[in-house]
């Protein structure tokens, strides 16, 4: 097979970080868009302001919606009996901080990467392209496309430095060139936080394995080339603290967290109640095993 057929696959490689090379090879690729302008247009500001603030009461709901013993806080008692002194697992309250940790952090990682791709890029004119709707297997790690400098790019969207993974290249390597060779576009791997050095090896690989069609661009180029403003990161950063300070004064003054304590603390009650928990805690573990078979 040849890296123009549709079913190559690239050898496996080692699940180590770059090597200098690799690093340069990456870098090679980058892609830089002309004109960047300094601010960002206030309409546009403002809604990256909503869109934040609407991801944080999404999260709100979430973490409010376990206030409540139920399936959904998925109560291992022989993993957590187990990880107890690693975690500090000795009272309803400390299980209750176990539960939240163990379910809103991952949550939030999930969510995040569809915040930007569905909510934070389509205010830069990043849309979806049209071929993904026709044919969703072969344009399957595509994202999204934008149009910069009239030059039209498709894209494909990873978290962080080491969100990609084998499956991913190998996906890409075997999609990129009929991708390329159907479109005549140029294909973008943008990630979305990160520096070229904190890379695995896995973005060089598919740049090695297709051509210089593919483009690399991580952090902070991404945000500038997607969005056209200089230093287009720190402004997200100023509009996430403004919508910070927004959700702060919707709920009277309070901050997430002390209202995640407060739902930590209903947690615990509902715990003491659905395990029947009085007084010394002492045999907490021997009532929460009796009572959870």
């Amino acid at each position: 097979m040849t890296p123009e057929s549709p079913i190559f696959r690239a050898p496996v490689a080692p699940e180590d970080q770059q090597t200098p090379a690799d690093v340069e090879l990456v870098v090679q690729s980058a892609l830089v868009r002309g004109g960047l302008v300094d601010e960002m247009p206030p309409e546009t500001y403002e809604a990256v302001v909503t869109e934040s603030l609407a991801f944080i009461e999404r999260r709100f709901a979430s973490m409010q919606e376990a206030r409540v013993v139920s399936a959904k806080n998925n109560l291992n008692p022989f993993l957590m009996l187990l990880m107890a002194p690693a975690y500090n697992v000795f009272s309803p309250f400390e299980v209750a901080e176990y539960l939240q940790n163990a379910k809103l952090p991952h949550g939030d990682a999930t969510a995040f990467g569809k915040f930007v791709e569905t909510n934070i890029f389509p205010l830069f004119t990043v849309t979806s392209p049209p071929e993904k709707a026709l044919d969703k297997d072969v344009y399957s790690p595509i994202d999204a496309e934008i149009t910069v400098d009239g030059t039209r790019y498709l894209t494909s969207w990873k978290s962080g430095p080491w969100t990609m993974n084998q499956s991913h290249a190998n996906e890409m390597l075997g999609r990129f060139p009929t991708i390329n060779t159907q479109t005549g576009c140029d294909i973008i791997l943008g990630i979305i936080y990160g520096t070229e050095k904190q890379l695995n090896n896995k973005p060089a690989l598919v740049r090695r394995g297709t051509g210089p069609y593919v483009h690399v661009l991580v952090g902070a180029e991404l945000w500038e080339f997607v969005t056209g403003v200089r230093n287009a990161h720190m402004k997200v950063l100023d509009a996430i603290r403004e919508a910070q300070a927004r959700f702060a004064v919707a709920h009277g003054g309070k901050t997430f967290y002390e209202h995640m304590i407060e739902a930590r603390l209903a947690l615990a009650e509902s715990f003491r109640r659905e395990f029947e928990l009085t007084g010394d805690y002492d045999d907490m573990w021997t009532q929460l095993f009796e009572r959870a078979f």
